[in-house]
């Protein structure tokens, strides 16, 4: 059983490599990554089955190179989770809108209940209720909690939201606001890629090259189902009816 890879010890190895490519090499970003890992894993037993014969058959093959495919695999997540960080894609804001629902649902009840008793002013609690929408809902989350902070003492002991929820509140609702767009905003001209997305697209780029020799092993000793035996890195496993009596 091999040992696990170390996700940052892998990106450091590959980085020289990715940072080496020339501008006009580097791949545009269309990777799944899960899915890519998986796909990986699953290629790499064509691998290991013919690693005696590849040296033979395939002797301008590195062999090294190709047994580094997991490895690099994971650098390339590594990479995209930094590059997340600094430019957060769909998926990530879509948990984050989530989460701030959540938030926003248990700090305004805990709030409107507060103001129903007159412990805090019912028209502060109106004004975060107001308005619709995902960056209002994070405006909602920073708000709410600015609320419990100011009226800390005076409501103290008579709501259920913890200290942890209103600093997550006010957290998720700062990076929604920084990164959500308005529905008016114009449009603004392509950025160029920052730093760590440009590390995660030469990463990628290594990775499909690596995976593209994975698959000509796997053609070459099994040109009947190689692709079953070496997925794409994009491949999804597919349900395919059964067939039906006549």
């Amino acid at each position: 059983m091999s040992a696990p890879i170390d996700p940052k010890k892998a990106y450091e190895k590959h980085l020289p490599a990715a940072q080496a490519l020339q501008a006009d090499q580097i791949l545009p970003f269309r990777l799944d990554l899960d899915l890519a890992l998986t796909n990986v894993t699953t290629g790499m037993h064509v691998a290991a089955a013919h690693e005696h014969d590849i040296p033979i058959h395939l002797p301008k093959l590195d062999l090294a190179a190709l047994f580094a495919l997991p490895e690099l695999a994971i650098a390339t997540k590594f990479a995209a989770l930094r590059a997340e960080q600094e430019a957060p894609g769909e998926s990530l804001l879509q948990a984050k809108l989530s989460t701030a629902a959540r938030l926003r649902a248990q700090l305004l009840s805990s709030a409107k209940a507060l103001a129903s008793n007159g412990t805090i002013p019912q028209a502060e609690v109106d004004a975060i209720i107001a308005g619709r929408g995902a960056r209002d809902r994070a405006e909602d989350c920073m708000s709410l909690a600015d609320l419990f902070r100011r009226h800390a003492q005076a409501i103290a002991g008579k709501h259920p939201v913890t200290s942890a929820q209103i600093d997550e509140a006010a957290e998720i609702g700062a990076f929604l606001v920084t990164h959500l767009k308005p529905a008016d905003a114009p449009k603004a001209a392509p950025a160029a890629p920052t730093p760590a997305v440009d590390i995660r697209n030469r990463l990628a780029t290594l990775l499909v090259r690596a995976h593209a020799r994975l698959q000509a092993v796997a053609h070459y000793f099994h040109p009947d189902n190689w692709e079953e035996l070496a997925p794409p890195l994009g491949a999804r496993s597919v349900k395919r009816p059964k067939p039906t009596e006549p």
